[in-house]
């Protein structure tokens, strides 16, 4: 049965990208650093946890904007070279590149229309430390189908996708 029109493509180009991106870090309905119902800091004597997502620099914010939007140009293009060249060292001994490119031809072979995807959407969530950033960002007209605190990482000075 071929697939037509932009309503049903969707979807399953999203899927296809989600399968990528199976295990991005989300709010897993745990806490969201926000206030906790009045309670107010720990004393200094607790065990500290890890550490408070720290201000963002506006030049790393930049640089990883940057590096997301040639993930995503790359996953439609689609050149697997390039997207799992993105990937972290860590999700690199995860998940092969032929799996990558597998993903990526289901993907364009649903996009019946040859629709050109580009990022539209992009918010840099939270940043933990100097090297570790959740961002948010969408492609295409719907929010729906945007991607919610995807973990990335700077490896060598380099932003890298940590979502595996």
């Amino acid at each position: 049965m071929r697939v037509r029109g932009t309503a049903a493509v969707l979807p399953v180009v999203t899927t296809a990208l989600l399968l990528t991106t199976a295990c991005v870090g989300g709010d897993g309905g745990g806490d969201d650093g926000g206030p906790d119902g009045g309670e107010g800091p720990p004393p200094s004597s607790a065990p500290s946890g890890p550490p408070s997502p720290t201000p963002p620099d506006p030049g790393d914010v930049a640089a990883l904007k940057e590096a997301v939007g040639r993930y995503v140009d790359a996953y439609y293009e689609p050149d697997a070279g390039a997207v799992y060249a993105m990937y972290s060292a860590r999700c690199r001994g995860k998940v092969t590149e032929e799996v990558v490119a597998g993903t990526l031809d289901r993907a364009a072979e649903a996009n019946t229309e040859g629709r050109r995807y580009a990022m539209e959407r992009f918010s840099a969530d939270e940043f933990w430390g100097e090297d570790t950033a959740y961002v948010t960002y969408g492609v295409g007209d719907e929010p729906r189908f945007d991607h919610h605190k995807q973990q990335w990482v700077r490896e060598k000075g380099d932003w890298r996708y940590d979502g595996c």
